[in-house]
């Protein structure tokens, strides 16, 4: 039975000698696997099968895997492939991606989180900023919800008296929380009040963000221990990003 389903490429596997397994996550929300025949030595699929290309697959599945007949490149985000930064926060969005939806799942706010986090690298907005809003929208799939509303110590939900985020009552806290959480991170306002805007906003209503280098990766540090802490994921990528930061900043 021949099929047709729009998708982004987020996995490639070697198969043989001479086979590519691919994965796409198509417009549905469903991971697709699908056996692309002599994919590598053969120029019939072109470039079409690396990751980030979003195509028109056509392929033939009755069970299982499918087999892959052909690909109609829609969109290839070649200039994620232009930077090394660009790059690994876009492998970083897949991998969570990837990681956070099981097999046999379905959820269509997934490939909007997608194919929004890979046009917006490719069109050349913040690749840490894009990452950053995708991670905290991934964490519900991961059984996770953040509290950036309201301190969960005393009540307080007026923004300019949070300093901090507290782990042990997985919220914000004001200076009276740190009397009762010492270990808590302490954060600027300004990070605190902005990571509440990107959590509450859907991502149809998302228009144009620009926020300086500093408070992202004051952000970012934040919502990376938080992975670690709450949620225990860890990904290569990451630690790909970290060295580059690292590096850049030295």
């Amino acid at each position: 039975m021949l099929k047709k389903s729009v998708g982004i490429v987020i996995k490639r596997v070697e198969y043989g000698d001479n086979h590519l397994i691919i994965t796409f996550l198509n417009e549905a929300g469903v991971k697709v696997a699908v056996m692309a025949r002599n994919a590598r030595k053969s120029t019939k699929f072109g470039a079409g099968l690396d990751l980030f290309y979003e195509n028109l697959f056509i392929f033939s599945q009755f069970k299982g895997m499918g087999t892959l007949s052909s690909v109609d490149t829609i969109e290839s985000h070649y200039p994620i492939r232009s930077d090394i930064m660009r790059l690994s926060y876009a492998q970083y969005i897949v991998e969570l991606i990837d990681r956070g939806l099981d097999d046999d799942a379905t959820n269509k706010l997934v490939y909007q989180l997608l194919k929004f986090g890979l046009d917006r690298i490719s069109i050349g907005d913040n690749e840490a900023l894009i990452a950053l809003f995708v991670s905290l929208k991934m964490m519900p799939l991961y059984g996770y919800e953040p509290n950036f509303k309201y301190s969960a110590h005393d009540g307080a939900m007026d923004h300019k008296d949070l300093v901090a985020y507290s782990f042990k009552y997985n919220s914000v806290i004001t200076h009276f929380g740190l009397e009762e959480d010492p270990h808590a991170i302490r954060m600027s306002n300004k990070a605190l009040y902005m990571l509440y805007l990107l959590d509450e906003v859907p991502l149809e209503k998302v228009s144009g963000m620009k926020i300086s280098v500093a408070l992202v990766s004051e952000m970012e540090s934040l919502v990376f221990k938080m992975y670690d802490e709450f949620i225990g994921v860890y990904l290569k990528s990451r630690k790909i990003i970290e060295q580059l930061n690292n590096m850049n900043s030295q």
